[in-house]
């Protein structure tokens, strides 16, 4: 027994020795094949796809899916999913060769709408795909989100009508404008369709090239509802066969103006019943405006009326007189089409009569003052 415990004191004795021979007897070989040795075994870890490494990504994007499909099913999300979808946060299990080149975007992450069933309140949860290159998703932080639905609804011939806000130009005349096309279709959440009564387009004379003949441009869209307050959601869309829509297109015509004196135009012939005076004599409008083309109104003097004159004959009252206005062509536009004279009679005071002529009082017309036996002649032309 005491010669196996010296060899063991002895062998005890010689391990520093043998350690530090073994160490550094070809030590640079040795270091050498160490390294190497590690080398390989970094290579063979990175190329194990089982071994992974944990790699968060902050504010990711989040797409969303199945919108037609849920609209199809006769659902919408009032909520906004916008706002509700920031601040996403992943945890992925990466491959360590990857872990580098990894996105957040290699992984799909997502919201599917298709998954709708019912109006209400719901918890929408948020999904993702493994990546065969980058690993999977392992956590979402939120993992879901609530939004309200309703009912997806579809309103056909909604009207449009056109506004012309501000002044037109001196000068000018815009026909109405026609709208291409005047019904439109209105879509989304029924709380806010069955509320649209109408679209609308303004029209800003100053946004008009002021040129004689016909123009086109376009006009912005906006709905009102029946109490005629503006609507503006972005869940509402306006399309017309199947084109959707943000603007209509608006014809309208052009053409020059000008005013012409239609109260210098009016005389009077006769006189009122004995014992009666005219007052006074007014004609409305004073003057008329005419919209045609330039050619038309080049030739146009003076208007041509149906009656230059107003007969006064025993008239013994307030008499009103209506004139008619000829166009001087088919297509041009009168401000008034007619115009009306109005003559003031009463009683006369110390049994004078007056006839003044139009627009005038206190003087007796040329016609008035011919003789008794012609008064009742009508002039010649």
């Amino acid at each position: 027994m005491s010669g196996k415990s010296e060899k063991r004191k002895e062998l005890i004795h010689r391990l520093p020795r043998m350690l530090k021979h073994l160490i550094l007897h070809n030590g640079g070989f040795k270091l050498l094949a160490l390294l190497i040795s590690v080398f390989l075994w970094a290579g063979l870890i990175s190329q194990d796809e089982r071994l992974t490494r944990e790699k968060t990504f902050n504010d990711i994007t989040v797409s969303v899916t199945g919108t037609d499909t849920m609209k199809r099913n006769g659902y919408i999300v009032t909520s906004n999913l916008e706002e509700l979808l920031t601040d996403v946060d992943a945890v992925a299990a990466v491959p360590q060769q990857q872990y580098e080149r990894a996105e957040a975007s290699a992984y799909n992450v997502r919201v599917d709408l298709s998954r709708i069933a019912a109006t209400g309140e719901q918890e929408l949860k948020l999904q993702s795909s493994n990546s065969s290159t980058y690993g999977r998703i392992t956590s979402l932080n939120p993992s879901s989100v609530p939004v309200n639905v309703e009912d997806y609804v579809v309103r056909y011939r909604i009207p449009v009508s056109v506004t012309v806000t501000g002044e037109i130009p001196d000068g000018w005349y815009m026909s109405t404008p026609s709208v291409d096309p005047p019904l439109v279709v209105v879509s989304g959440p029924r709380s806010l369709v069955n509320s649209i009564s109408r679209a609308r387009v303004f029209v800003d004379p100053a946004e008009v090239d002021w040129t004689e003949g016909p123009t086109v441009f376009s006009g912005a869209l906006t709905l009102y509802n029946r109490s005629g307050e503006e609507v503006v959601n972005r869940l509402l869309e306006v399309s017309y066969d199947n084109v959707q829509l943000d603007s209509v297109v608006l014809e309208a015509t052009i053409l020059p103006t000008r005013t012409y004196d239609v109260e210098k135009l009016i005389s009077t012939i006769n006189q009122v019943a004995e014992g009666y005076e005219v007052r006074a004599i007014h004609v409305s409008p004073e003057s008329v405006s005419v919209a045609a083309r330039s050619d038309v109104l080049n030739q146009v003097g003076e208007l041509a009326l149906s009656e230059h004159y107003v007969d006064l004959k025993d008239l013994t009252e307030t008499t009103n007189f209506q004139i008619k206005i000829s166009k001087p062509s088919d297509d041009a536009i009168l401000s008034n089409e007619t115009i009306t004279v109005t003559v003031e009679v009463a009683p006369a005071e110390g049994g004078t009569e007056k006839n003044p002529p139009a627009g005038e009082s206190g003087e007796e017309p040329e016609e008035s003052r011919a003789p008794e036996e012609s008064a009742e002649e009508e002039p010649s032309a």
